[in-house]
């Protein structure tokens, strides 16, 4: 059985991993999402696209990694639910559900617990061969998959991340959200002079690379095959730019206009 799921799965993503649904069931995200898991769902098949591209595609950047390729949904969602349609074919009796972001499976403890990486101390997943530099996809299914992993495991805690963290935003307690450089910068409405003058001193419009790139565990990520990737790179934001299909459009045209002007001032 796990061969044809292999089979399946090999071609939709570069990696993937399973986990019992059981040990997810407690920390479900309550979304509206949540209505579609099955009643019997036995296990959770999770995916990891990655995204890191040659430097080439970053020249002259002034956004995210992560934003540079095209909004990630879409290609995620195509390929999970092709791969969904050939298991639905090969095992008609079970129901297979695919989620991306919008999803009631915390995806960093799936992919943890489906034994693809480990958490690190800035609090996002970190693969084994592609660093943190990854977006991950579930499928929920009722087939009693054998599982790849059972438990947690974490980083070094080298404390690269919290030192180059500009709004110190991980603490001993974990990161806090709310100070993140990507959240101030994907806030709405105005800024605070300081929240415009750590955008300004980042170089940065949109989200932030920082506690990746000091990580020792990204020397060596490996660089994404996904063509859908590859071919959608676009590295700068500029005033008056088409964000349709990227990942900034969510928020709308104002506030990446906004950064793009804060990065402008003299």
């Amino acid at each position: 059985m796990n061969k044809k799921i292999a089979r399946v799965m090999d071609s939709a993503a570069p990696s993937w991993g399973v986990c019992d649904f059981e040990a997810l069931r407690s920390r479900l995200i309550d979304c509206r999402a949540k209505s579609r898991l099955p009643e019997d769902a036995k296990r959770v098949i999770t995916a990891v696209f990655p995204y890191l591209l040659s430097e080439e595609n970053y020249e002259n950047s002034n956004i995210s990694k992560y934003a540079v390729v095209s909004d990630y949904h879409t290609v995620i969602n195509s390929r999970l639910q092709k791969a969904v349609e050939e298991l639905r074919e090969l095992f008609p009796d079970d129901k297979f559900v695919t989620f991306t972001d919008n999803s009631p499976i915390p995806e960093v403890s799936a992919a943890l617990l489906s034994g693809l990486g480990v958490m690190g101390e800035n609090s996002l997943f970190i693969h084994e061969k592609y660093g943190t530099y990854v977006f991950i996809g579930e499928i929920v299914t009722t087939l009693p998959l054998e599982c790849t992993g059972s438990e947690v495991k974490f980083c070094a805690r080298c404390g690269k991340c919290r030192e180059a963290c500009p709004t110190h935003a991980i603490g001993d307690r974990g990161p806090d959200p709310s100070k993140c450089l990507s959240a101030i910068n994907q806030k709405k409405g105005e800024l605070t002079p300081e929240e415009e003058k750590l955008i300004k001193d980042s170089g940065c419009a949109w989200g932030c690379d920082i506690c990746q790139t000091v990580c020792p565990m990204n020397r060596k990520a490996a660089l994404s095959e996904i063509k859908e990737f590859i071919e959608s790179a676009v590295p700068r934001v500029e005033s008056g730019c088409e964000i349709s299909g990227r990942a900034y459009e969510w928020r709308g045209k104002k506030v990446i206009e906004r950064n793009i002007a804060i990065l402008e001032k003299d």
